[in-house]
């Protein structure tokens, strides 16, 4: 019996490693994929970094390990995704933390928290996201601080070649707008863009790309796209920008 027993326990802590290691190493190989689509950043070789986006850090984790040593300015509106990045680069860097919300206008006002962080967003949702993903609907209103990304410039001392990520759920044209210095110096940016509107007067890709335009930029195409889990349309997608005057072809 004891036999028995021992020989039940044993195949127990073998199942219970081997559940463990296949889902250690497909979250590797996600991982990895991940950092193979986004390891093109590489090419502008840039000497800073600076990463826009709503919500928690995912990109300032992820930035580090593409481009090694290079400073990577974050800026984050909501106060525990800004303590998490902070603490992060404190850590990792180098690269600082910045808490504030980026638009058009210096000002103090509410964001729309999500219950799933990376659907924040300073535009209230629209019934096309609730509908495709349920379990980011709560939301409740949290006070932040907006300021333009002129503004801040001085201090993020960002050195060219300069790369830009934007991940701001439908507010991209404010944050163009209020920084349309700071992107003109950068020698490519990614932001994350929507084919259908997923927030209430969110900008669209038509109007990102004219202001992009007007700032140097042409469009090269999509890094990485999200589907909706009803039936697989392209919901939103990450277009990569190239500013066509401060890179060689």
């Amino acid at each position: 019996m004891k036999r028995l027993v021992k020989n039940a326990y044993s195949a127990l802590g073998s199942r219970k490693w081997l559940i463990h290691n296949v889902a250690t190493n497909r979250e590797r190989e996600k991982r990895e994929g991940v950092k193979q689509k986004w390891a093109m950043l590489k090419r502008y070789e840039p000497k800073s970094v600076l990463d826009i986006s709503t919500n928690e850090g995912q990109s300032a984790a992820l930035l580090p390990e593409l481009v090694p040593g290079i400073p990577i300015c974050s800026v984050k509106p909501m106060a525990d995704c800004f303590r998490q990045v902070e603490t992060f680069l404190l850590d990792n860097g180098p690269g600082n933390a910045f808490h504030y919300a980026l638009g058009d206008e210096t000002e103090t006002t509410t964001i729309y928290r999500s219950e799933f962080s990376p659907s924040s967003s300073l535009l209230a949702m629209d019934c096309l996201h609730k509908s495709e993903f349920p379990h980011t609907a709560n939301s409740w209103p949290e006070e932040i601080e907006v300021r333009r990304l002129d503004d801040l410039a001085d201090a993020m001392s960002l050195e060219p070649p300069i790369v830009i990520k934007v991940d701001v759920q439908g507010f991209e044209d404010r944050v163009i707008a209020g920084g349309k210095e700071t992107f003109g110096r950068a020698a490519a940016l990614v932001i994350e863009l929507t084919s259908y509107p997923l927030y209430q007067s969110q900008s669209t890709f038509e109007d990102v790309q004219e202001q992009l335009q007007m700032l140097g930029f042409v469009f090269r195409g999509g890094i990485d796209q999200m589907h909706s889990p009803k039936d697989g349309q392209i919901l939103q997608f990450d277009a990569l920008f190239e500013n066509a005057g401060r890179i060689s072809q």
